[in-house]
């Protein structure tokens, strides 16, 4: 295995990097790093096998967005699994069970590969590095590759649209004029489906099988032709602290609280979860039992922020063995694998105002 290409992307765009090694028909891995991120392709004669970014876009979240699986079924695949691989062996599995077909599963990492797309082309900055490392080829089956240089060009368009008609994530939308009179965007028609004048485009979007900059653009420009209307209500946007160590799970569980009109501020660690308390102050707790998770909870309820919040625990069976009764720190119990309607059912009770119920 040997550095192909390498250099940064202040000084050669990623849409030049793509151009040369599409066109030259490479076959490796492009691997980008910026901070504390880090981009993955997997490139085979001007296709993309596999794109990844950690922290970022997981296939489990990407189907249960387009209502390919549930959120029980992409727990249930991620718990036979001996390790993540950002999501692409979850693709092959559910695909070897039937729970998708070849044309999910196609659409699904072609959604992957362009949101990782989009993302990377909005760094100012980063590593590059080419290898000519061999491409594990059961990450994804044969025939869900996707075009390198028609998803390059189709999300650069969509960037360069919704860049200039980008609207504030708190901004709270309602229906204003007649659609019929406009040539509407493409995806507009779900956006407005989902406005009721209560709700942020944040939590909008998390309902839309569409990436969140593609709806906030929706919606500047739905707005520019006064399709869609502002309303005058701040929204509190509550943030829900999320433990989790498993970067699969975080995606679900983060989609979760965006669709019941909360912000998720999430961490890995308990450490991590008791220096978070520092600079917020969430309005529940939601820790995903990873073994511990009663110890986590304990550690949590000691801390002066958090001592008061709701807190539920994720876990598998009565998840307190070896606690006294007395002893167990007082949180509620959601059974793993969770359910959408449950968990969002705890989340909703404690996120939204009595008024917006119903």
């Amino acid at each position: 295995m040997s550095a192909l290409l390498e250099g940064r992307l202040r000084n050669v765009p990623l849409g030049e990097v793509f151009q040369v090694l599409v066109t030259g028909r490479k076959v490796g891995t492009l691997e980008v790093r910026s901070d504390d991120r880090v981009a993955v392709l997997e490139l085979d004669e001007g296709r993309i096998r596999y794109a990844s970014m950690r922290p970022g876009v997981h296939l489990g979240e990407i189907l249960v967005r387009m209502d390919l699986l549930s959120t029980a079924e992409v727990q249930d695949i991620l718990a036979g699994q001996t390790r993540e691989h950002a999501g692409a062996p979850l693709g092959f599995a559910a695909r070897r069970l039937g729970l998708v077909d070849d044309e999910g599963l196609t659409n699904a990492v072609r959604r992957q590969v362009s949101e990782v797309v989009g993302d990377l082309l909005t760094w100012r900055d980063g590593a590059f590095t080419f290898t000519d490392a061999a491409i594990d080829r059961t990450y994804v089956p044969d025939g869900q590759a996707v075009d390198a240089m028609a998803v390059l060009l189709e999300v650069t368009g969509q960037l360069h649209d919704d860049a200039a008609a980008r609207v504030d994530p708190g901004a709270v939308f309602d229906r204003a004029g007649d659609p019929t009179t406009v040539t509407l965007p493409e995806g507009a028609w779900d956006v407005l489906a989902q406005l009721d004048g209560r709700r942020t485009a944040r939590t909008v979007a998390a309902e839309l099988d569409m990436p969140q900059r593609r709806v906030f653009g929706v919606l500047g420009r739905l707005e520019a032709s006064d399709i869609v209307r502002r309303v005058a209500l701040v929204a509190a946007e509550p943030q829900v602290l999320v433990l989790c160590p498993s970067e699969a799970i975080q995606r679900l569980l983060g989609l979760l609280v965006l669709r019941s009109g909360g912000v998720p501020v999430i961490v890995g660690s308990a450490a991590e979860a008791r220096s978070a308390t520092d600079s917020i102050r969430p309005r529940a707790v939601l820790i995903d039992d990873d073994g511990h998770g009663w110890r986590d909870a304990e550690a949590l309820r000691a801390e002066p922020g958090v001592a008061h919040l709701p807190m539920a625990l994720i876990t598998a069976g009565s998840g307190h063995a070896g606690w006294r009764w007395w002893r167990r720190p007082k949180v509620d119990v959601l059974a793993r694998p969770f359910d959408e309607a449950a968990l969002r059912g705890w989340l909703e009770r404690w996120l939204v105002p009595d008024t917006m119920r119903g």
